[in-house]
């Protein structure tokens, strides 16, 4: 009998929360528990939801060494949904039920913003692997994110473009209104960015991020057609509008940022797609590292029976941050002891802030997080070139 997607969905979203359940009392006394606000159901899903797969290769490959400080280390799953008042919800379920000692996550930049002063007032450290809005971690001493920030990820792709002699005379904007860094994108970032850069912006026009038909707000941007368009929005709204700029006659060039950074645009997208420009801290072919973890990746969504078998950049800062985190523990030598718990959950935040002395190296390269909890990490500029993602030029500073 054939399953139908609704129901492998369900199935899996199921799955993905029992975690959870488990009764933190019965927790053994060899164990080390991180909390994870993960994304299985919910509009932001179908980006996110494979980010178990590395959680859990980063928790085989750390507890098949030997775990830390002597102890199994296990990942206790919340399902936020994308849902800020969740993600706040999770923080207080790890932090106060489930004896936590750190959390990865949450997603979303809307999520964290909520979040990251829950934990900041629990003590607890938590490390986003994909927030990007610009500010969402500074004055906090607990709150860090294995990303970059989409200012400056955006800045470095127009710096690539000037270097490569792309045309880039003028541009326009069109972005999603009613999602919290798509329209950070659409009203903040693109407009300073390009501001900065000397490029004058001839249209913003903004629509809903569920719009069936963007036909007439891409007919606003062509009645003064740019050299480039810039579009504020994640993989769905990207497509939706690259192929209206095509079907309407736009010969330019569309450049997103990181949020649109999905490894499955091309497949989406086709012939319309060339051209495209995005920044990413992760470019699956850049090395053997990159290259041993996608293939893991694949095999693991695969057996998980999901549908995506390149990996996003939220799925290699996801195993990133799990060793990141164990190594954290161990400089701490935490032990989990509940009499413990406070003091060892600033010893891990601690660490992290020190991260830079460790010289650590993971899939996204030498990582550590600067004073405002953000990472240094690259900017691959990657282009849809003959239906395929090709590294365009990499950028670490500037």
């Amino acid at each position: 009998m054939a399953i139908k997607r609704r129901d492998l969905m369900a199935a899996t979203a199921a799955a993905l929360a029992l975690p959870a359940l488990r009764n933190p009392a019965l927790a053994a006394a060899d164990e080390l528990v991180i909390g994870f606000s993960h994304v299985a159901t919910g509009p932001l899903q179908s980006l996110l939801i494979t980010n178990k797969v590395p959680m859990e290769m980063a928790l085989a490959d750390i507890n098949a060494a030997g775990g830390v400080n002597g102890k199994k280390l296990r990942v206790s799953t919340f399902d936020t949904a994308g849902d800020p008042r969740q993600a706040q919800v999770a923080v207080r379920r790890f932090a106060e039920d489930e004896g936590a000692l750190c959390i990865l996550g949450p997603a979303s930049s809307g999520e964290c913003r909520v979040a990251f002063p829950a934990g900041e007032r629990l003590g607890i450290v938590q490390c986003s692997n994909s927030a990007t809005a610009p500010g969402i971690t500074d004055k906090m001493t607990f709150a860090f994110r294995d990303t970059s920030d989409e200012l400056t990820q955006f800045r470095r792709l127009l710096k690539v473009m000037k270097a490569k002699g792309m045309a880039a005379g003028s541009a326009s904007i069109i972005y999603a209104t009613d999602e919290f860094i798509s329209k950070t994108l659409g009203e903040s970032v693109f407009p300073q960015a390009f501001k900065e850069a000397g490029i004058p912006v001839a249209k913003a026009v903004g629509f809903p991020i569920q719009a069936f038909d963007v036909s007439a707000q891409v007919g606003e941007l062509m009645r003064n057609p740019t050299d480039i368009v810039a579009l504020g929005g994640t993989i769905e709204p990207a497509v939706k509008v690259l192929k209206e700029l095509r079907r309407q006659g736009h010969k330019g060039r569309m450049i997103g940022s990181g949020v649109m950074s999905d490894p499955t645009l091309p497949d989406k997208v086709g012939a319309d797609g060339e051209g495209v420009l995005y920044p990413s801290f992760f470019y699956s072919g850049l090395n053997d590292r990159t290259r041993a973890f996608t293939a893991r990746f694949a095999e693991g969504t695969k057996q998980a029976g999901l549908p995506r078998t390149s990996p996003h950049h939220t799925d290699a800062a996801t195993y990133d941050i799990v060793q990141i985190y164990a190594e954290a523990m161990r400089r701490a030598q935490v032990t989990g002891e509940p009499g413990k718990l406070k003091a060892e959950r600033i010893a891990i935040r601690d660490q992290m802030q020190k991260m830079e002395s460790w010289n650590w190296e993971g899939v996204l390269g030498r990582t550590w997080f600067y004073p405002d909890g953000a990472a240094r990490l690259p900017a691959h500029v990657i282009e849809v070139r003959d239906g395929k993602l090709q590294l365009l030029d990499s950028l670490y500073e500037g």
